[in-house]
């Protein structure tokens, strides 16, 4: 009898796989917050699920030579790659100069901020993560606000802006550079430097660094100090389409149907890494979903414009028409 089914799913791309006349068609290939898919003639039954399947009863990797661990199931899923090493012991001290930097800065003085770090730059306070703020406040500074331009120190004004923006960035290239040096697989700072290369006008130089930092870790406590500093909003990575999965016979035969569900961890270059099943009704399914994916178009999710690593839970759906 045939029947209409409509499923609401939040947060997941859906993709359907339909067998007609022997041929699979791809039917929705689609991505957002909330996801409509209507399934007709009784193609969303599930009656063929195979529920002996190892991928049915845990998550198991499918597909990729990464072995990472999905990050919990959301909107939002950064993922820190296990090769990447922890930000470690951050003493007192450098805690406080962060805070009271981040105090300033949101009370509209971060002008100030960057005054008390260089002052206990001169003292000798010379962590990574203290280059790494305040290089990036002259950054923005030399960028154009108004707010961060420092009226002594190292760059202070002069009075001239031309003059002014090459101080600016001068100083934020020098401070990212020897940060580089204690935090040398952190990609915030091939990020931040391909910033300083395109304010110079060097597309191809900064071009070259987003490469880079794509390779390296994109979580920590770098990435945080972009997203308060730079008050950036986060864009989980979305499937641009693709081919259509292929329906294995034997599955056919069995008419074996149902959704798979897997985690995939998207890199930096938008490339499926990793697929992980949550849920399945058969071993064949999941294989020929993460397949179809991998062969996918994918845009990597990103803090503002800078691309990350990410999970994203990506449902496929398998039916045959009766």
């Amino acid at each position: 009898m045939s029947m209409n089914k409509v499923r609401i799913m939040k947060n997941t791309p859906l993709l359907m796989a339909r067998i007609s006349s022997g041929k699979i068609s791809l039917i929705v290939a689609v991505t957002g917050t909330l996801i409509l898919s209507l399934l007709l003639a009784g193609c969303a039954s599930t009656s063929g699920r195979d529920e002996s399947s190892s991928a049915y009863k845990r998550p198991e990797l499918i597909m990729g030579s990464l072995t990472e661990t999905p990050a919990p199931d959301g909107p939002w899923r950064p993922h820190r790659v296990s090769w990447c090493e922890s930000d470690g012991v951050v003493g007192p001290e450098v805690e406080r100069l962060l805070g009271l930097c981040a105090e300033f800065f949101r009370e509209g003085s971060g002008s100030d901020g960057m005054l008390e770090l260089e002052l206990a730059l001169g003292q000798g306070q010379r962590h990574p993560l203290l280059l790494l703020t305040l290089g990036q406040l002259y950054l923005i500074a030399g960028q154009g606000e108004p707010d961060l331009l420092p009226l002594e120190g190292p760059a202070g004004d002069v009075g001239d802006w031309t003059r002014n923006k090459k101080r600016l960035l001068d100083r934020a290239e020098s401070l990212l550079r020897e940060a580089v040096d204690g935090r040398s697989e952190d990609a915030t700072l091939d990020y931040l430097l391909a910033d300083v290369a395109r304010a110079w006008g060097n597309q191809a130089e900064a071009d070259r660094l987003v490469a880079s930092g794509m390779q390296k870790c994109t979580s920590g406590r770098g990435v945080t100090a972009l997203i308060l500093y730079q008050q950036l909003n986060q864009y989980p990575g979305r499937y641009l389409g693709g081919p259509g999965p292929e329906y294995p016979l034997p599955a056919q035969k069995k008419h074996i149907t149902g959704d798979v569900v897997l985690d995939l961890l998207i890199s930096p270059e938008g490339e499926v890494r990793q697929a992980v099943v949550v849920e399945s009704p058969d071993l064949s399914l999941s294989r020929a979903a993460a397949a179809s994916l991998k062969a996918g178009s994918w845009d990597a999710a990103r803090i503002g414009k800078y691309p990350i690593w990410s999970w994203l839970r990506v449902n496929t759906s398998f039916t045959l028409d009766r």
